[in-house]
């Protein structure tokens, strides 16, 4: 707050020029006083916002001022991790991969809710699942329209796609955030895909780096 207002005083100082009152003063040697600024050992230098903005009537007073990040932040970092683990069943003659198994390690300090926090790792996997297999959005290369632009062709993951999912975390609290908890918003998708390719390649051999990985991509 001190040094937005710092800020704003250097601003409107060189706005008001060399006419004012206030003109040769730097931001440290002025405050503000009933509805203006004045010197701060000399109250009768003084001159009120409304002339300074009449003085520049074509300015416009822009003041940005970005805070400095929490003490705990400039020294530790604090980010979420996980391991993730699957288990792929690829069809040897159509290609078709099925993800059998999967598990979510997940060091996220302090879960504050066990349930939610499940819910949402879990949602994340399923999410990295869709990204993996089967989420692409098609362009026709003419004109650029959309090809799928409803769920009917756009394929997200639906009940049968989606295997046994089972997730675990420390719950070890961090001893420099406020409540000893880090993000688990997008932890859950987070290595979803490379879990799937590489387990894709430990089955198949195909290393595969462009997602979705799709039939025709395994079989090549």
């Amino acid at each position: 707050m001190i040094a937005a207002h710092h800020a704003l005083v250097a601003e409107l100082l060189k706005l008001a020029g060399n006419d004012s009152p206030l003109a040769g003063l730097s931001p440290d040697e002025v405050g503000s006083e009933d509805g203006g600024l004045a010197k701060l050992d000399d109250p009768s230098r003084r001159e009120s916002y409304v002339s300074i903005l009449d003085r520049a009537q074509r300015e416009s007073v822009v003041v940005s001022e970005e805070a400095s990040q929490p003490l705990e932040l400039m020294h530790w970092s604090m980010h979420s991790h996980s391991a993730l683990f699957c288990e792929v069943r690829v069809n040897a003659v159509t290609g078709e991969t099925r993800v059998s198994r999967f598990l979510g390690a997940f060091d996220c300090g302090r879960i504050l809710n066990p349930k939610t926090a499940r819910s949402q790792f879990r949602g994340g996997i399923v999410m990295g699942l869709g990204m993996a297999l089967m989420e692409e959005t098609q362009f026709d290369e003419r004109n650029g329209r959309i090809m799928n632009p409803s769920l009917a062709e756009y394929h997200v993951p639906v009940h049968l796609d989606v295997p046994e999912i089972d997730v675990i975390w420390t719950d070890i609290a961090d001893p420099h955030t406020p409540m000893g908890a880090h993000g688990v918003g997008e932890i859950g998708i987070t290595g979803v895909a490379a879990a799937v390719a590489n387990a894709i390649y430990n089955a198949t051999g195909k290393r595969v780096r462009d997602l979705p990985i799709t039939l025709d991509k395994v079989l090549i």
